[in-house]
């Protein structure tokens, strides 16, 4: 095919973003549009230049016009959404957070599975030119084998919306932002072993439910650990910039956490500007999902990837009841 119709299944703010994208990918995409309100995925089809607009999800997943969807709903009606691609066949790119809870990406594992479909989630963070920086310098053993891995990501994001809602939500900030920095850590550090958190009990005003200030520590399979500090409700006086930083037994990395630069002291010195055109890696994740598609081939950000980040996500959770290490499937005994 030489154009890929693709359903965007949802109109939010979301939507926007990932239209803006598929807009300097003309040549590899049609856009269509599906809301449970046709006049608004009317509207998001006349902005966009999109090619056709449903009223509801199912025409839109029953239509023949369509190749695949893009899941760009709240999550929890993820679950649904991917049942309803997966009945008409149709190869299909979800938001993340996949779901809320790791029973509900069973069913949509099983649902996948039976079905056949392609499925791909939409981390981003996977497709980041930092990340590419950083595994290619790991690979090359530039600065030994990783010991410690700290990440840090903080600012204030006050939440509305469905964001406010505990039970649409599923979680806290880790859950529905955090994931994408998991994702960075375990990209770097490899299978998690086992997870522990701590949040703050100063007295402050919460801005999300469940929580918006996490540290989580992460023993890796491979011995190293790892050290994310995810928030939603810390001040950050310089827009957001900020550091982090691999130690390895032969020298260390020191980057800008969203990707500006990277140092590299080790056994190679280099100083890096990862790219500033795709710094979010949106484009790049589209384009993998429409060869994915074209070719019949599975992806690499798949729904096996993003259970491994969700097993880390719901073991800090369970942590902050327990008080302990928690263990994800890898550091779970057998049976």
């Amino acid at each position: 095919m030489s154009r890929i119709n693709l359903c965007i299944l949802g109109c939010g703010s979301i939507a926007k973003l990932h239209s803006w994208v598929a807009r300097t990918l003309r040549s590899k995409v049609n856009l269509f549009y599906a809301s449970r309100s046709l006049d608004r995925a009317e509207a998001y089809r006349r902005r966009f230049g999109g090619a056709r607009a449903f009223g509801s999800y199912e025409e839109a997943c029953a239509s023949p016009d369509v190749d695949a969807v893009f899941i760009c709903t709240p999550q929890a009606f993820h679950l649904d959404h991917a049942r309803l691609a997966a009945e008409h066949d149709k190869p299909m790119l979800i938001e993340k957070p996949v779901t809320r809870s790791l029973e509900e990406l069973t069913e949509m594992e099983t649902a996948v599975d039976r079905a056949g479909v392609i499925c791909m989630i939409a981390e981003n963070f996977y497709f980041k030119p930092l990340a590419s920086v950083l595994r290619s310098h790991l690979e090359a053993g530039d600065v030994g084998d990783p010991i410690f891995i700290e990440l840090n990501k903080t600012g204030r994001r006050p939440t509305q919306g469905w964001r406010a809602d505990a039970v649409l939500m599923g979680g806290g900030a880790l859950l529905e932002g955090g994931v994408h920095w998991v994702n960075m850590v375990l990209g770097i550090g490899g299978r998690a072993r086992e997870v522990i958190a701590a949040r703050p009990t100063v007295a402050y005003k919460p801005l999300a439910p469940v929580e918006d200030n996490l540290e989580v520590l992460i023993k890796f399979e491979n011995g190293s650990i790892g050290k994310l500090l995810h928030s939603w409700n810390t001040l950050n006086r310089i827009g957001g910039l900020q550091t982090s930083k691999i130690y390895g037994t032969h020298g260390n990395i020191t980057f800008e956490s969203n990707g500006l630069w990277a140092l590299v002291l080790g056994r190679r010195k280099r100083f890096r500007i990862p790219g500033l055109l795709d710094i979010m890696g949106y484009r790049s994740m589209l384009k993998a999902f429409l060869a994915c598609v074209r070719d019949a081939r599975e992806p690499a950000m798949s729904l096996a990837v993003a259970r491994r980040d969700m097993e880390v996500v719901f073991a800090a959770y369970r942590s902050l009841e327990s008080g302990r290490f928690e263990p994800t499937s890898a550091g779970a005994p057998s049976a």
